[in-house]
């Protein structure tokens, strides 16, 4: 029987602290779904004595980055062992001595971090100082480097400045752009594609997943977002708030806030969502497309504002989110501000970042 994903407010429990079934946290996959020139590459260079010591895997969020080092990691330090599955255990309980991973994890009031923090950095360099327990390969994993504050980040730089032999680095980005050139310049890059529809669902095979495909994009991490939100009814929602906004009508903007305040878990996937919208209604409005069947409603919102409009929101909000991210904005503040650019992309930043009365 088929399972529904876990979604609600519920605490994930251990091995993930990603906020989602544990079962789907990257660790715990057993195989690479798509990627297949990517894997191929990393395999080669290892079995033929041509490993890089630093790779970056960039790529959207969610498309399989950290599942692939996982799978790489698991080739390298079971290679030549006795017994391979106790090597995949271990891994996957972080107990493997050989084995290192970097995430972000819970603060100290329960939340997920915003960021890597320095202390979390300094593992690295604990770990690779600390005598090998046993001969051969090391392997560390940083989901992600480009969540590393800056002071995190200038720790590993040093550390990449004069890797340890017979240690591999894959760094995990979502975006490239935001990692230090520094960094970057000591990687060997390989940059993942967004899976298709059938291997996404391929991946979330054993779960319950309604009709949400079109809007995930190809990323896995955007399909439990988006279950995690509310589905396919989320984006009649987030249609509503847009149609309401340029009417000057708030109350389903308001109604997002209601929902999503506090520690909804679905609260990153929902402003996704809008980001998404909006991208699509550009598209639609100067590009020829493949049609999924929720463009028919797009296109009639695409032609109450011209394209301009449309692109000066699109920017303004992804420039608004990436700061709202890394700071402490308020959720109901995010949300409606959100929604008064869809409105007015002009509206001034003295309004839309400081606290709305």
């Amino acid at each position: 029987m088929k399972r529904p994903l876990q979604i609600g407010g519920q605490k994930p429990e251990k091995p993930s602290e990603r906020g989602i079934d544990p079962c789907l946290h990257p660790k715990c996959q057993q195989g690479v779904i798509g990627h297949q020139t990517a894997y191929h590459a990393l395999q080669q260079a290892f079995f033929n004595n041509k490993m890089h010591p630093v790779w970056l895997l960039s790529g959207e969020k969610g498309i399989g980055k950290a599942t692939l080092a996982y799978a790489m990691a698991r080739e390298i330090l079971s290679h030549k062992a006795k017994d391979p599955h106790l090597v995949t255990r271990q891994i996957i309980h972080g107990s493997y001595p050989n084995f290192l991973a970097i995430e972000r994890g819970l603060n100290e009031t329960g939340k997920m971090s915003r960021e890597i923090n320095v202390e979390e950095a300094r593992k690295v360099g604990t770990f690779l100082r600390q005598s090998a327990s046993l001969p051969g390969w090391r392997v560390v994993i940083i989901d992600a480097v480009d969540e590393m504050n800056r002071t995190a980040a200038n720790t590993l730089l040093k550390i990449l400045e004069e890797p340890p032999t017979q240690t591999v680095f894959f760094l995990i980005t979502h975006s490239s752009g935001q990692v230090l050139p520094t960094i970057r310049s000591r990687c060997v890059k390989l940059r993942l594609s967004p899976l298709t529809d059938e291997e996404v669902a391929t991946s979330l095979s054993n779960y319950e997943i309604p009709e949400i495909l079109p809007l995930a994009r190809g990323s896995i991490g955007h399909a439990v977002a988006l279950q995690q939100a509310g589905g396919i009814q989320l984006w009649d929602q987030v249609i509503q708030a847009i149609e309401g906004s340029l009417r000057n009508d708030w109350r389903a903007a308001q109604a997002l806030c209601a929902s999503f305040s506090k520690d909804h878990p679905g609260y990153d996937g929902m402003l996704d969502l809008v980001v998404w919208t909006l991208h699509r209604l550009i598209m639609l409005a100067h590009l020829p497309m493949p049609n999924i069947p929720l463009d028919e409603k797009l296109k009639q919102l695409a032609k109450v504002k011209t394209i301009m409009h449309w692109v000066d929101a699109f920017h303004r909000i992804v420039e608004f989110l990436s700061v709202a991210h890394t700071s402490h904005l308020d959720r109901n503040h995010v949300v409606m501000a959100v929604f008064f650019m869809v409105e007015n992309p002009t509206v001034g930043d003295t309004f839309i970042y400081e606290p709305i009365k």
